[in-house]
């Protein structure tokens, strides 16, 4: 049997065009098939109108250890050249008399062009050329960069573009270039030379620009997205580390060569040493950052020892910046490029192993990270000169970030459907729980209408039955405490009826505290100034009852359940507080429903607690659950003068045409 044909991902396709396209031999350096031959490039042959800017590649003439300036060539003992150096080059590892050279030195390199006819006016371009140098067109200084100089202390390197005006007399041409190189690992032309009418190098120049600023727009929309996205959710750490990615591959970008330095057109340049090694620390501080993003999205495939390489990678920077010469850090970032793309291709196996799993917006981020790797290969190949292509620093991450983006859209998406779906079913729970909670409310009230039903029937039945018994016996016992009087069994007949006359108070008291016969007219409900007078009589307390009320005739249907509440408040500070006053007052205002206020004089519930005296008890806990069941805020606190305060407040939506405040004003009896 055959084995199964599985298509290729599309992720994987588009690397390998990527990689097709940036890795074939370029060929654009054969074009024009011209290059310079012992100091001399015959370019009479060549069209710039078909074949583009003129590449001054080739051997020139190589002066080691001289600086020459155009009048030493017009001596009558011209100086005879150390040997030819080939450009792009360095002249590392050259020999010179039998001597290796190393790479740093001092150095004049010279050309003889024989120009094509028309040349009258030309543009040079001399392109990231990382040490100072010095350019005479026949006999003319037209560039500069930095200070030249013999040593460390006397040169200043400066890495700059410089599109130099040259307007040649005739068909020859000379360019004589000093270079010195004190501070990096390897002097001479990294960049070749191009000439070229005026108009092609200022518009590829302008066109680069261009792409940088929307570049950076782009990489600034993304670094403050997912900023402000770390700012609502400190969880989301991922959006923190990408937004410090975009951050350091914004600076390293707008203030190196890839971007021929388009800062520099908005901001003062940096001071040379500073402009050579700020863009470097965003370029090392970019893989700290973006394998902590990877490691929070992935964090069971990334191996956390890569973090303390890429921190150690750029503390060794800091560490050599401080320590050691400048050539001494040239080297160390040249090996630093290539732990760099070590940790780029971890992290595209990575990526690759959490595709396969499954793990979303992994293949997103491959496919990004895999581009990204190509440009940052094709980028290194192309400054050793391996392939002669573009730099393409800024398309792979440009790419990164639009692949991070859309990947951060897939993960969004699935957390707002699986949100909405936890939305929908905490609806339709929250609508279940409502209905039980309504129905356990009605049930409740139900409980409580039945349970007042069953006291005004206890009630009743206490009223008319044994407290009628009770009335009929005491009248008989009386009857016949009269007819005893005199004699023996008079004293027996006495402590009869007074047994009889107690207990048919009680049975009264206790039917009118089960429900009261007596009501307000003006009020659904027992009377609470009925309540106030029944206790102060039963206790001997003085009790004041006030009450404001908006409405004249009261339809709330609370009210019955603040009269319980009452009653218990009433019940407890007579029993409990030892108070000598209590005031009840009932505020029922426009628009704020009704308040109830039970104050005492007593000990208070501090002083109370003190003493260990309980006070309430279940009371409390029945007062606070009637006052849940008609939505109302029940209070109990000390007062400050002492004793106690019992707060209720009901609400009320049956409000009716105000009328004159009504108050029941305290009399002496209460």
């Amino acid at each position: 049997m055959g084995r199964a044909f599985h298509p290729v991902p599309p992720f994987v396709a588009v690397l390998l065009l990527a990689a097709a396209f940036l890795l074939l031999p370029s060929d654009r350096a054969a074009a024009d098939g011209l290059r310079a031959d012992n100091g001399v490039l015959d370019l009479r042959g060549f069209d710039p109108a078909t074949m583009g800017p003129a590449r001054l590649d080739g051997a020139w003439e190589f002066y080691w250890n001289r600086l020459l300036t155009p009048q030493d060539f017009a001596a009558s003992t011209a100086p005879s050249p150390s040997g030819l150096i080939s450009l792009p080059g360095t002249w590392r590892g050259m020999l010179v008399n039998g001597e290796t050279l190393g790479g740093t030195g001092q150095a004049t390199l010279r050309l003889r062009l024989r120009l094509w006819p028309e040349a009258d006016t030309l543009t040079l371009r001399l392109f990231d050329i990382p040490m100072a140098y010095r350019l005479w067109a026949n006999g003319q200084l037209v560039a500069g960069s930095g200070i030249v100089g013999t040593d460390a202390d006397s040169e200043t390197p400066l890495r700059s573009l410089v599109l130099a005006r040259i307007a040649p007399e005739g068909e020859d041409l000379e360019l004589v270039l000093q270079i010195s190189n004190h501070h990096f690992r390897a002097g001479g032309v990294p960049e070749g030379l191009r000439l070229a009418l005026p108009g092609p190098l200022e518009a590829e120049r302008d066109r680069i620009w261009t792409f940088s600023y929307f570049f950076a727009g782009c990489l600034l929309i993304t670094l403050l997205y997912h900023l402000f996205l770390f700012h609502l959710d400190r969880m989301q750490v991922s959006a923190g580390y990408f937004s410090g990615f975009c951050l350091c591959m914004l600076c390293y970008c707008m203030s190196s060569n890839t971007s021929f330095w388009a800062i520099n057109r908005f901001l003062p340049a940096l001071p040379p040493p500073w402009s050579e090694y700020v863009p470097l620390f965003f370029y090392m501080a970019c893989a700290p950052m973006l394998f902590r993003f990877y490691y929070s999205l992935y964090p069971k495939v990334f191996h956390p020892a890569i973090r303390y390489l890429v921190d150690l990678r750029l503390a060794v920077f800091f560490l050599l910046l401080l320590t050691a010469p400048d050539y001494r850090v040239s080297q160390y970032i040249a090996f630093s490029i290539f732990v760099g793309l070590g940790c780029a291709i971890y992290y595209v196996v990575r990526l690759f192993v959490c595709t396969r799993r499954g793990m979303s917006g992994a293949g997103l981020l491959l496919l990004g990270s895999g581009v990204s790797l190509l440009a940052s290969l094709n980028d290194g190949l192309s400054h050793a000169k391996l392939i002669n292509t573009p730099y393409l620093i800024q398309f792979g991450i440009l790419f990164l970030v639009v692949t991070q983006s859309l990947a951060l859209a897939k993960r969004f998406t699935h957390a707002f459907i699986s949100v909405g779906k936890l939305s929908e079913e905490l609806e339709r729970k929250n609508r279940s729980l409502m209905a039980e909670m309504e129905e356990r409310n009605r049930l409740e009230q139900e409980v409580i209408n039945i349970s007042e039903d069953e006291r005004r029937r206890i009630s009743h039945e206490l009223h008319d039955g044994l407290c009628q018994k009770l009335t009929g016996a005491r009248l008989r016992a009386s009857i016949l405490n009269k007819r005893l009087a005199g004699t023996d069994d008079a004293t027996t007949m006495a402590s009869l009826v007074a047994l009889l006359d107690a207990s048919t108070d009680d049975a009264y008291r206790t039917s009118r505290g089960l429900w009261p016969v007596e009501h307000d007219p003006a009020m659904p409900g027992p009377s609470l100034d009925d309540l106030a007078r029944r206790i102060a009589k039963d206790t001997g307390i003085n009790v004041r009852f006030e009450m404001r009320r908006y409405c004249g005739q009261c339809t709330n249907p609370n009210m019955r359940t603040l009269y319980r509440i009452a009653q218990e408040a009433l019940t407890n500070a007579a029993k409990h507080a030892q108070a000598q006053t209590i005031r009840v007052k009932l505020r029922c205002p426009a628009q704020d429903g009704v308040t109830l206020t039970v104050c005492d004089d007593g000990i208070g519930r501090t002083a109370s607690a003190r003493k260990g005296t309980r006070m309430g008890g279940l009371g409390l806990g029945i007062m606070a659950h009637r006052a849940d069941v008609i939505h109302a805020k029940l209070t109990i606190e000390d007062a400050p003068q002492g004793g106690t305060v019992v707060t209720c407040a009901a609400p009320c939506d049956k409000l009716a045409s105000p009328t004159a405040t009504r108050r029941t004003l305290p009399d002496a009896s209460r």
